[in-house]
Order: C-alpha cells, then sequence, then structure tokens
C-alpha cells in the first residue's frame, strides 16, 4: 500500500512539474507597448521640451534688440526767455524742437548681433539636451517596467512549482515518506514568492505613473505591457563614442558657443575704447517783433564721450571679460573630462553587463537546469532527498532573476550613453 502511494505522489508531483511550463504559455497576446513609438510619442507631448523650446524663442527675440540703435530722442523747449514772459521782446527766444540720436562706434553694433546669436546658439543646444534626457528617461522606464514584467513572470511561474512542491511534500508527509521540515521550507519559500510579487506590483504602478507623466498622458490612461527585451551586442568602441561625444553632446556644444559668446564681449570690450557719437538737430521758432520780422533758427551738434578713465572703466571691463572665457574654458574642459570618464565608465560597464549575459545564456542558466533534471532524477528513485530539489530550483529562479536584471542594465546603460553622447542611436546603428 505504501510502495502504492509513493509512485501515485510520484507521478502527481512530475506531472505537475510537466503541466506549469506550459500554462504560461496559454496566455493570450496583447498589443504591447514598443520604446521607439514611446519616444515620438514623449517628443511630440512632453512639457519639459517645450519649456527649453519657448526659452529659445525668448533668446531668439533677443538678437534684434541687441544691435539695434537706441530711441531717437524728441526734445521740446524754450530758449533765452526773459523774465516778463514775452516772445517778442528779445531775438533770441524761441521755441525749439529737436532730435537726438545716439550711434556707436563703427563696428560695435556687429559684435552685439554675433555675441546676441552666440548666446541664442548656445541655449538652442538645451533643446537638444533636454530631448536626450528625456529619451533617456522614457528608455530607462521602458526596460524598467519590462524588468518588472519578466520578474513577476519568473517569480509566478516559480511560485505556481513550488505550490506543486509542497503538495508533494503533503503527500508525502501523509504516507510515511517525507518529514514536516519539507512541508513547512516549501510554504516559507511561496510566501516569499508572494511577498515579491505584492513588491513587484507596487513597482510596476509607480513605474506607469512615471512613464504617463513623461508622455503627458492622463492618470488613468492605461499603460501597456511593454515587449521583451531582446540582447543585442553594442557595436561602438569606446574611442569611437568619445569621439562622437566631443562633435554631438550638446552640453559641450553649448558651452562651445558661450565661449565664443564671450569672446565677442571681449573683442567688444576692447572698441569701448573709442567713443560713441550722439548727434542732435534742432528747430528754433521766433516770433517776430514789433518792428522787424525774426527768421526761425536750425541748430546741429554732434557730440561724444571721452573715455578719460580707460583705467577704472575699460581696463577693468576688457580684463573681466578675458576672466571670464578663462572660466567659460576651465569649465569647458572639466565637463569634457568629466563626460570622456563617463563614456569609460559606462562603457566598461556595457561590455562587462555583456559578457555576463553571455555567461547566463551559454553557462549559468543551462547548467542550473541540467542540475534541477539531475536532482528530479535522483529524487524519484529516493537517492536526494527534497531539500536539495527545492534548493536546485530555487538557485535556477535566483539565476533567471539575474540574467533580466543584466538584460535591464544593458539597455538602460545604452540609453544613458546615448544621452552623454548626444546622438540617439538609431535601431539599425545599435543593433548591428
Amino acid at each position: 500500500m505504501e510502495i502504492t502511494l509513493s509512485k501515485l505522489a510520484k507521478t502527481i508531483f512530475f506531472s505537475l512539474l510537466i503541466i506549469v511550463p506550459f500554462s504560461s504559455l496559454a496566455q493570450s497576446e496583447k498589443p504591447r507597448l514598443n520604446v521607439n513609438q514611446l519616444v515620438e510619442e514623449a517628443l511630440q507631448n512632453n512639457p519639459e521640451i517645450l519649456v527649453v523650446k519657448k526659452r529659445w524663442d525668448v533668446f531668439k527675440e533677443k538678437i534684434p534688440q541687441a544691435y539695434t540703435l537706441e530711441d531717437t530722442m524728441f526734445g521740446f523747449g524754450i530758449v533765452s526767455l526773459p523774465t516778463n514772459f514775452t516772445f517778442r521782446d528779445e531775438d533770441m527766444t524761441m521755441k525749439e524742437f529737436s532730435l537726438s540720436q545716439k550711434f556707436p562706434f563703427p563696428g560695435k553694433r556687429p559684435l552685439m548681433k554675433e555675441m546676441a546669436e552666440k548666446e541664442a546658439e548656445a541655449v538652442f543646444t538645451e533643446i537638444q539636451g533636454k530631448v536626450n534626457q528625456i529619451v533617456r528617461d522614457v528608455k530607462t522606464t521602458y526596460y524598467d517596467l519590462s524588468h518588472v514584467y519578466r520578474t513577476t513572470e519568473v517569480t509566478q511561474r516559480n511560485k505556481e512549482i513550488l505550490e506543486n512542491f509542497a503538495k508533494i511534500a503533503e503527500i508525502r508527509y501523509s504516507v510515511g515518506e517525507g518529514i514536516q521540515l519539507d512541508v513547512l521550507k516549501a510554504h516559507v519559500e511561496v510566501s516569499k514568492m508572494l511577498d515579491e510579487l505584492i513588491m513587484l506590483s507596487q513597482r510596476k504602478r509607480a513605474l506607469e505613473a512615471k512613464l504617463r507623466a513623461l508622455l503627458n498622458r492622463a492618470p488613468e490612461t492605461p499603460v501597456e505591457e511593454p515587449e521583451e527585451v531582446v540582447f543585442r551586442k553594442f557595436p561602438y568602441t569606446i574611442e569611437e563614442l568619445q569621439k562622437m561625444a566631443l562633435e554631438m553632446n550638446p552640453t559641450l556644444k553649448g558651452m562651445k558657443k558661450m565661449i565664443e559668446a564671450k569672446e565677442k564681449a571681449y573683442t567688444l570690450a576692447k572698441r569701448e575704447y573709442y567713443p560713441d557719437f550722439n548727434f542732435r538737430f534742432a528747430y528754433g521758432q521766433r516770433d517776430n517783433g514789433s518792428e522787424m520780422k525774426r527768421r526761425d533758427m536750425l541748430t546741429g551738434m554732434m557730440e561724444m564721450n571721452i573715455p578719460i578713465f580707460y583705467k577704472s572703466k575699460q581696463d577693468r571691463k576688457v580684463a573681466e571679460t578675458m576672466a571670464d572665457i578663462k572660466s567659460a574654458e576651465a569649465q569647458y574642459q572639466a565637463m569634457k573630462n568629466e563626460i570622456l570618464f563617463m563614456i569609460v565608465d559606462m562603457g566598461s560597464m556595457i561590455q562587462r553587463v555583456e559578457r555576463q549575459i553571455d555567461l547566463y545564456q551559454t553557462g549559468i542558466i543551462p547548467q542550473a537546469s541540467l542540475q534541477i533534471n539531475s536532482a528530479m532524477s535522483a529524487y524519484r528513485v529516493n537517492k536526494a532527498d527534497f531539500m536539495t530539489l527545492l534548493d536546485s530550483r530555487m538557485t535556477l529562479y535566483k539565476y533567471e532573476l539575474e540574467y533580466h536584471l543584466a538584460l535591464t542594465e544593458h539597455e538602460r546603460s545604452v540609453a544613458s550613453l546615448e544621452a552623454i553622447v548626444g546622438n540617439p542611436f538609431s535601431q539599425k546603428e545599435e543593433r548591428k
């Protein structure tokens, strides 16, 4: 009777092990999120991108203001009016109307325009920088969400297998072939799986909310399941990436434009040693006297400033702008060094993760699967205990989670590298 019950328990056990993996395949296919479509949606709808575009509009409007002449001055006054307030007694009494216009020394206005243009170009690079940042955030959130889905699938499948383990442990314990510790251990592992699923569900809701915010979607908008990540090796070398970054990184490009703007400011400061000019034209209307007719009068005048305090003003302005250039150049060099380091660090990480993924695919997971098969065979003929089988299952579960985590880290690192380099890699380039 005990032999019959034992055979029955093992038959049920291995039947359940066969059924569980196929149960997950029976799920119906639903539309899934595509990362490239999400990126396009974010580029169209993300409000942060709109903010930097409007900021660029602000600086574009500053360009014509920078080199436009100062407003023409209109004047009205009374000249040589006697104390008896009559306009007829004195010949020089007149009502005067004047126009005056200030003109900077030749060459100053073009420099003002070029400086404003460089500043606007520097702000324009902020748009691409923000675009790269949003694309990176969308992709990393997408891959994190995909990881949550894959981890949930692995955990759910493992929970079902452990539940079957618990049932078999209970059957073997009831017929006297097992021990209660096996039953308790199996139930503890099932409870741990349930706790993990709860945390994954919370994480999933948080990532969906973040993705909706990046896409500027309404809070109630559903978020579909992401596509499964397919591993493809990254084709670029670190040296190629560094060269691309020096040419395309928006931060570096913007800092270059600001240096150019400051160089224009330095040239303009040296032009301040030369005077500006003010031209004034006036028309004086005189009333006729009691015995004579008075003609109206015209006045023309040119004024210019004399920079006699150049040592405390113009010299200091030149020194100020030169120091500003040196400071900007030092900031550029520091940022350049940081970006080159980040590329080396992140590129090395990608290479490490790629080797790790390859090891999981070709070595660790297949070997862990063989270990389970060996443990199952030994358990079937009573040459291995229940704990050995359970440990083999949990080891494979751990390796599957680590494999999916490595896939996610790989894609996140590639997305971050895109933002650093400043050139989102096309699907063809990135996935040769």
